[in-house]
């Protein structure tokens, strides 16, 4: 893999984002220049422009709800962050190769009013849709989407607030559990803000050019599979890119920061089961591991790619830039 473009970024806080049972985010903004928000990197055949949607400050108490008070401030040292602020992005990715443009998860999304929901406001302005078009990449030229699982951040993109499809000539991609959960009384206890965005951007592809797979270790497109990674969600999925013997590993939200790496059993409120979540991060990790693949992390430091390693029988995050 070779680098073309890696910068690194950092947010001013501007704004708060009261999210049901998020307790209080907030949203980061600053006057970027374009490559900021955009690294490109080589797979293989794979031309991949990792892009970043939008930044977002988590609470530790969220985030390692398990872990004791002298760990966690000891591991957060390591980070260089503190507990009232951990800063995530939201980084989606788009492949390029032969003639297929394929996005893997589409951001919060962009609504140009606050969106009024049980009496409360929420702004979600989202840089994904704006980062495509500086890169000349037309909405119409998106030829698959794939959705890893179907919390807000990953799917607010999909339409625009009047319902209208933001990927009108696009292939639709995403595991069956993961919409036969959501689309089932199952979820009834899940927020009620994400049950409306599913109904306001998933459910409407239902009639359209959808594709709901089964099983996994599932061949979607060509050197893109689909990993079976629940957890997290019933259905999330990781994806394997893979070409010419190299290989990014996407990894979603299996893992919400490095520490959850280090720290198998550090639980998060965002799981909706832990054990599954961790079964599938030990998945993760050991065929990153094995394989020496490229990882790209959802919400780890912008691009969010880096490698794992072990070290006395104990998984290490390593940043890198290729």
């Amino acid at each position: 893999m070779h680098r073309r473009n890696f910068l690194k970024s950092s947010g001013t806080l501007i704004s708060g984002l009261p999210l049901i049972n998020f307790n209080q985010f907030n949203i980061f903004k600053k006057t970027f220049l374009m490559d900021d928000e955009v690294v490109k990197i080589k797979v293989g055949k794979f031309d991949c422009i990792l892009l970043r949607d939008l930044m977002f400050k988590y609470l530790a108490k969220d985030f390692f709800i398990n872990a004791s008070q002298e760990e966690l401030s000891e591991s957060l040292k390591k980070y260089n962050v503190t507990s009232e602020n951990i800063p995530s992005p939201f980084i989606a990715l788009l492949l390029q190769f032969e003639d297929k443009k394929v996005l893997i998860d589409t951001g919060i999304g962009f609504l140009e009013k606050p969106l009024i929901f049980r009496d409360n406001s929420y702004v979600f302005q989202g840089r994904l849709q704006q980062l495509l078009q500086n890169e000349n990449i037309k909405k119409e030229d998106i030829t698959d989407v794939i959705i890893t699982h179907f919390h807000p951040d990953h799917i607010g993109g999909l339409f625009t607030d009047d319902e209208k499809l933001n990927f009108p000539n696009a292939k639709f991609h995403m595991h069956e559990a993961e919409w036969d959960y959501w689309h089932s009384s199952q979820s009834d206890t899940q927020p009620a803000l994400f049950k409306y965005f599913i109904e306001k951007n998933v459910t409407l592809l239902k009639n359209l050019n959808l594709n709901l797979f089964k099983g996994d270790f599932v061949n979607l497109l060509p050197g893109i599979t689909a990993v079976e990674a629940n957890g997290h969600t019933p259905g999330q999925i990781a994806l394997n890119i893979h070409s010419e013997n190299e290989h990014l590993l996407y990894i979603s939200d299996a893992f919400l920061h490095p520490l959850h790496i280090e720290r198998l059993d550090w639980q998060t409120n965002y799981d909706w089961e832990h054990q599954k979540a961790k079964q599938s991060r030990i998945k993760l990790l050991e065929l990153a591991y094995k394989e020496n693949m490229l990882v790209n992390a959802f919400h780890f430091n912008f691009p969010g790619l880096g490698r794992i390693d072990k070290f006395q029988n104990n998984w290490i995050w390593k940043y890198s830039e290729y």
